[in-house]
């Protein structure tokens, strides 16, 4: 009798008490009416996983995995073999960073978007995979203090010659400037970059233009030059001298028989049978003879945006001019 009615009690108390249905299901917080939903009690919260052994010692041995411990512990320093096995652990733990490593570090802070930096990381990973960068002993101009100064710049030339092989296919890059603040020598930067190239040559899509029509590729590398000279000029003069000379440069890049507008045949020739860099910069110095702007200017441009392969056009153009000023005197 006592038991029924100690059922009937517990029956009676697990009642929903707005159903009055006995049947009940278990939540994520609360206990809740089978036949309602309503929730009746609270669940008590979980204490999670403890851990049993809490003293465990660092040197015991477990399933998932050791710890060796380091030479100034006892048990170490008396035995032999251990102190060895320490050694051994902390040399293979340890990593050295390498030089590409500081190449990556160094290209991570330029200006620019991911798409520049992940590219230009392609160009030196893919040539150190061919020959390691660290191993390349160039003898430089500029030499820096420090023999970590020296890896710096060695590291940053590294950036530059990649960034200036972009920018050789068309990608605009910040170059100017980081020669600026980093004091690259540049004839440091052709001789690096020179070496890249021949490490990259054929093996970066981004480098290449074998799919693309000869006349094609030669009118997009020419109008990329000419127009990375025309931002030089506009910083130095006027951005209205800088269009003017622009469009001569157009001008006389055409008749020398490059492919300038859409549909121009590059008719090759020992004009333009050169880079575009040199024919472009031949074309824009020309233009600011037309345009009346003075030798100093063409000079002061050149050492903003130096292209190696004219210095003798200069020197030949100033003394043509010097010969013709000379004739009208007389």
């Amino acid at each position: 009798m006592c038991v029924e009615e100690n059922e009937n009690s517990e029956q009676t108390a697990n009642k929903c008490p707005n159903c009055h249905s006995n049947e009940e299901e278990q939540g994520n917080t609360h206990v809740h009416c089978a036949e309602c939903g309503i929730p009746k009690y609270e669940l008590v919260d979980d204490g999670g996983f403890v851990p049993a052994n809490l003293s465990q010692n660092p040197g015991q041995i477990n399933s998932l995995g050791s710890y060796v411990g380091s030479r100034d512990d006892r048990e170490i320093r008396h035995d032999r073999s251990m102190r060895r096995l320490s050694t051994l652990n902390g040399r293979v733990a340890h990593r050295k960073p390498t030089f590409l490593d500081g190449v990556i570090e160094q290209l991570s802070c330029i200006p620019g978007g991911a798409y520049l930096r992940t590219a230009a990381a392609d160009i030196v990973k893919n040539a150190n995979s061919t020959k390691p960068l660290g191993s390349m002993r160039h003898s430089l101009r500029y030499s820096p203090d420090s023999s970590a100064d020296a890896k710096q710049y060695r590291q940053r030339l590294f950036v530059c010659a990649a960034l200036e092989l972009l920018e050789d296919a068309g990608n605009e890059t910040p170059i100017t400037t980081l020669r600026g603040q980093w004091s690259i020598d540049r004839y440091d930067l052709m001789k690096v970059k020179s070496r890249l190239k021949r490490l990259v040559n054929g093996r970066i899509a981004c480098l290449s233009n074998a799919a693309t029509d000869p006349a094609i590729a030669r009118r997009l590398a020419m109008t990329h030059q000419l127009s990375t000279i025309r931002d030089h000029l506009a910083e130095q003069e006027s951005l209205a001298t800088a269009r003017r000379v622009f469009e001569t440069a157009k001008q006389i890049a055409s008749a020398m028989g490059e492919p300038i507008e859409d549909g121009d045949d590059w008719i090759i020739s020992e004009t333009t049978n050169r880079p575009a860099s040199a024919v472009a910069c031949k074309a824009f110095m020309e233009a600011m003879h037309k345009q009346g702007l003075s030798d100093e200017s063409v000079l002061e441009l050149h050492n903003r945006y130096p292209v190696t392969t004219i210095d003798y056009f200069i020197l030949k153009k100033g003394w043509e001019r010097r010969t013709d000023d000379v004739s009208e005197e007389a």
